[in-house]
């Protein structure tokens, strides 16, 4: 799954400890520039409690969380508190289903922008980030798509605090586009008229059937605020990069030479079966392929994401995880 060494055996409870001192610097790029900064999705592990996953992603060199609000549970109190001091927060992927459990699409998005305004933190240097799923466009959406079709300044309908900003995700597209519209298009579009960044899923473009290093061209400078990082093989989304088809690497370290002037965070996002099922294997796995994205990011990615036309045998994933 990875072309760089195994860290020295140890426990992620040891690796914690370790790393009880400040979190790493931000890598810093080839030209000397601030690089993006590598999170680790919490979907990644959601099967395992909040403050766990904090642990485990800080013994694998994460400098922070992309936190997955799969429940109105994963919200304010201890564990949030104990996993935001382990490893912060710097982006919260907002509710994408199940909205009725917050009752309704826009309690839901506002719940994220609240929670975000919380765990704003000066010392981290940067804002809290908030990633939204655009509504589907389907007849069960059909309220939230007029809503959000009507929206204007979504930061200001949301209650959003200054140092906490909005962006739009890219989800799976069916191949073509209605009457002839490219989808990447009308989705910046939106990004521009709704006052919000992008938020760009390259296993998303992937499994579109879309050339995500072309893609990755043709949106604009300093749109892009948050990036989900993970591989695609067919329709298999989440797996871990070089098990795929796509060109990870190559993405990846386009996206750290675009980067003059604006960061963007990258979160790894990974379906929970490819990772391995004790702590210790998946405090090893998750680390060698933080340093690949760190590695591809200032321009020298793993040779084994490059993509290729046909990926190798991937097991059934568990759950879309946006």
């Amino acid at each position: 799954m990875d072309s760089h060494p195994q860290p020295a055996r140890q426990s992620a409870r040891q690796s914690a400890s370790v790393a009880d001192a400040a979190q790493p610097p931000p890598a810093m790029s080839a030209a000397g520039r601030a690089a993006p900064l590598p999170l680790l999705s919490t979907g990644s592990l959601f099967h395992l409690p909040l403050p766990h996953i904090a642990r485990i992603a800080r013994a694998a060199g994460f400098q922070g969380l992309d936190l997955v609000m799969g429940s109105p549970k994963i919200g304010p109190g201890p564990d949030l508190d104990a996993a935001h001091a382990l490893c912060p927060v710097h982006v919260i992927h907002a509710p994408f289903r199940n909205w009725s459990a917050w009752g309704g699409h826009m309690d839901a998005w506002r719940a994220a922008v609240a929670l975000a305004g919380r765990l704003r933190c000066e010392a981290n240097g940067r804002a809290v980030h908030v990633t939204l799923h655009p509504p589907a466009g389907t007849l069960r959406d059909a309220i939230q798509t007029r809503w959000f079709a009507r929206a204007v300044g979504l930061p200001r309908l949301l209650d959003a605090e200054p140092g906490v900003d909005l962006s739009l995700e890219n989800l799976p597209w069916a191949a073509g586009a209605l009457f002839g519209r490219d989808n990447l298009a009308a989705l910046v579009e939106q990004c521009r008229e709704k006052q919000l960044g992008l938020t760009l899923d390259c296993c998303h473009l992937g499994v579109s059937g879309r050339d995500i290093l072309a893609d990755l061209e043709r949106i604009p400078a300093g749109l892009v605020r948050h990036v989900h990082c993970s591989d695609a093989a067919g329709y298999m989304e989440h797996l871990p990069p070089g098990a795929g088809e796509l060109p990870v690497g190559p993405f990846l370290a386009r996206l750290g030479s675009l980067c003059a002037g604006h960061a963007p965070t990258v979160s790894l996002e990974l379906d929970p079966a490819h990772l391995p099922e004790d702590e210790d294997g998946q405090t090893r796995s998750l680390d060698a392929l933080r340093r690949g994205v760190e590695a591809a990011l200032s321009g020298r990615p793993p040779e084994a994401w490059a993509g290729r036309s046909g990926g190798r045998e991937a097991g059934t994933a568990l759950a879309a995880l946006g």
